[in-house]
């Protein structure tokens, strides 16, 4: 009997060990099919979701959701249905939630995210929606139609500034008020006819060339300061030193 009871409670010890130390991560890109050398489909972003809605007191509330250890649950890609859209789903909170991201191709050969839907769902197993309004309780859908991140076939798109997609449709008394993307970079269409090695040239967005055409004037004028202090430096020293000679004699 005390065997027994020791080998329950060792099984219940290993389990909860497991659960404790094991956690889901983003991968670091988001490939497909997995497991395979040949691709369709590549992408890395940072994600953060967020939602207004409405709590008990019938004041509203603001929930910041983003995509990490402890919100990823999996995801999956869609290349073959139509061939001219790849759709990419990223699973969240034990799969209550979901982000679709669609990308199209078009008669020009472009490639381009066209449009980014899902749902969240209200239950007691959340635990970003605090005090939750119990006619919340369910599924709510949302969705936004854009124009994002276009490239020629072939090419990637990079952009590690910060992209805010908003107006979603959404239902009464939940709104996703925005998805932001940041360190993005994505070959939507990859050339799946060939081994993968890497993404293809990039294109960068104008907010980066922006931030980096911005930053070469700071950097020339802090350099140019820093010259300006050694050389000041310089000639004080120099002027002490003769000043002493002069004593000196």
């Amino acid at each position: 009997m005390a065997s027994y009871l020791s080998s329950i409670f060792l099984l219940i010890a290993s389990l909860l060990f497991i659960s404790s130390t094991y956690s889901l991560a983003p991968p670091n890109n988001y490939t497909w099919p997995l497991n395979s050398k040949t691709l369709c489909f590549i992408a890395r972003f940072d994600l953060v979701l967020n939602v207004d809605y409405m709590q008990t007191n019938g004041a509203s509330a603001s929930a910041k959701i983003p995509l990490n250890n402890s919100t990823y649950e999996s995801y999956s890609v869609s290349c073959s249905m139509p061939p001219s859209v790849h759709e990419l789903t990223v699973s969240m909170l034990d799969g209550f939630t979901q982000i679709l991201m669609s990308f199209s191709i078009d008669e020009k050969n472009m490639t381009s995210l066209k449009k980014i839907y899902g749902y969240v769902t209200f239950n007691d197993k959340q635990t970003y929606f605090k005090d939750y309004a119990a006619v919340l309780e369910g599924v709510h859908q949302f969705s936004a139609n854009v124009s994002l991140f276009e490239a020629d076939r072939g090419n990637s798109y990079r952009c590690n500034t910060k992209t805010t997609v908003t107006d979603f449709t959404t239902t009464k008394n939940v709104t996703v008020t925005s998805i932001e993307l940041e360190n993005l970079r994505v070959q939507s269409f990859a050339d799946d006819s060939k081994e993968f090695s890497d993404y293809g040239v990039e294109k960068v967005c104008s907010a980066d060339v922006d931030k980096n055409s911005n930053l070469i004037p700071i950097i020339v004028g802090a350099c140019l300061a820093v010259l300006v202090v050694i050389v000041l430096v310089a000639y004080l020293i120099g002027r002490r030193r003769s000043r002493n000679g002069y004593q000196s004699v």
